[in-house]
């Protein structure tokens, strides 16, 4: 027996996903350099050294989530998914105020952010709904399932406020549902209300991508009833739209204002996302050299060791020092939906799905907003921007997906 478990230990780590684990080494080091370069600017060492620690207690975790065999995320899914709900109800209550916002708790003083953790229990939750073994679940059902477990963490992440980290749960419901199969016109369905709130501000777009979405789900067989329904949550989002808007901190507008116009206050809202922009053209091919940019070092590009970390990727180390930390986050997607498409179980392929999904989308929202390319949301880069609870959620990501490849022959 002893040698039975001595062989399926071998065996185990043998399909350890060393793309997963180069990835993740490769970019919190690059992280790591990053920082330095921001704290070096300001002439103090305080974020370096705590992202050092930040990272040493990530990587026992990472250990510790990688030793626990899936069954045991998948007995504890909802466990952890209420403690997760808990920490974020204790936020209004017992939580600090920072950036104009009440996003963390202090443990053992220590500044925890609850969200952070929040979204793997997320991710964990809904794979457990998803995977249900028991009487096939109808279409409204699987909805209404995912409904209830995606919008108790939205809504309490929209009361700190915090919008951007509030639409992370709404895109991993989707990307999970796509991968459970859910056909294309319930996603239309759902769609085309979401489109019809922008119809307002540029109707000869909007317009005719609304006929269209009706136009397949005519096509697609979906019956009167259901169109109606559609339509009339096509005008009630319309006219709700204003009002959703007036709901919306001033800051969240300005962010959103900036985003289309950004030389409108050069020296207001739109200066991060003009300095940006200059930071990273500056760069060119191979950038301006560790410690040399004169955008960050001099300290015109603020937030630099947080939200636009990569516009200072940019500048020092050029369109290199950036393509090569794209292609890692590539290479940990590809690695994460592999896995996914391997294993033999179906709650560890929505989780590999939901995690890889989780850390692209941080990375396609970050870098888009750091290129002016979309709004900017104050969501991090994973594994390079500061901060603690963002970093140990990333490598206990990366924990939770080895331990997934080691065990893909599982059901």
């Amino acid at each position: 027996m002893h040698q039975i478990d001595l062989k399926l230990g071998k065996s185990r780590l043998h399909d350890i996903d060393r793309r997963l684990i180069l990835s993740t080494i490769g970019l919190t080091l690059i992280g790591l350099v990053l920082i330095y370069s921001a704290d070096h600017s300001q002439d103090v060492k305080t974020h370096f050294t705590r992202q050092i620690y930040f990272g040493l207690f990530g990587l026992v975790l990472l250990i510790a989530t990688a030793a626990l065999p899936p069954r045991i995320y998948y007995a504890l899914a909802y466990v952890i998914y209420v403690v997760s709900l808990i920490g974020l109800m204790m936020v209004p209550v017992a939580g600090i105020i920072g950036l104009g916002a009440r996003r963390w708790l202090v443990i053992g003083g220590i500044n925890v952010q609850p969200s952070e953790p929040a979204k793997i229990a997320f991710v964990l939750a809904m794979a457990r709904v998803l995977s249900y073994r028991g009487t096939p679940l109808s279409v409204w059902q699987v909805l209404g399932l995912t409904a209830l477990i995606s919008l108790p963490p939205t809504a309490l992440v929209l009361l700190q406020p915090d919008l951007g980290t509030a639409t992370v749960f709404p895109f991993l419901t989707v990307v999970m549902l796509a991968w459970f199969g859910l056909p294309l016109r319930v996603f239309i369905l759902f769609l085309l209300p979401l489109i019809s709130l922008f119809l307002l501000i540029n109707p000869w777009i909007i317009t005719p991508v609304l006929i269209v979405g009706l136009i397949i789900l005519i096509k697609s067989g979906v019956k009167l009833f259901g169109i109606s329904v559609t339509v009339a949550l096509c005008i009630i989002a319309t006219f709700a739209a204003p009002r959703a808007w007036d709901q919306l901190e001033p800051y969240q507008q300005k962010r959103l204002t900036t985003f289309l116009n950004p030389a409108a206050e050069p020296l207001g809202s739109g200066y991060q996302i003009i300095q940006s922009k200059v930071a990273v053209g500056s760069g060119g091919v191979t950038g301006r050299g560790f410690l040399r940019g004169t955008q960050t070092q001099l300290r015109f590009l603020p937030e630099q060791h947080t939200d636009f970390i990569f516009a200072l990727a940019g500048e020092e180390f050029g369109f290199a020092g950036t393509t090569l930390i794209i292609i890692l986050f590539l290479l940990y997607g590809w690695s994460a939906f592999s896995t996914a498409r391997r294993t033999k179980s179906s709650f560890m392929g929505f989780v590999a799905v939901g995690l890889g999904s989780l850390v692209l989308y941080h990375a396609v929202v970050n870098i888009g907003m750091t290129l002016g390319v979309l709004p900017v949301t104050g969501l991090p880069l994973p594994f390079l921007s500061y901060g603690g609870s963002f970093l140990i959620t990333c490598l206990a990501c990366t924990g939770i997906l080895l331990s997934i490849g080691m065990h893909r022959r599982e059901l």
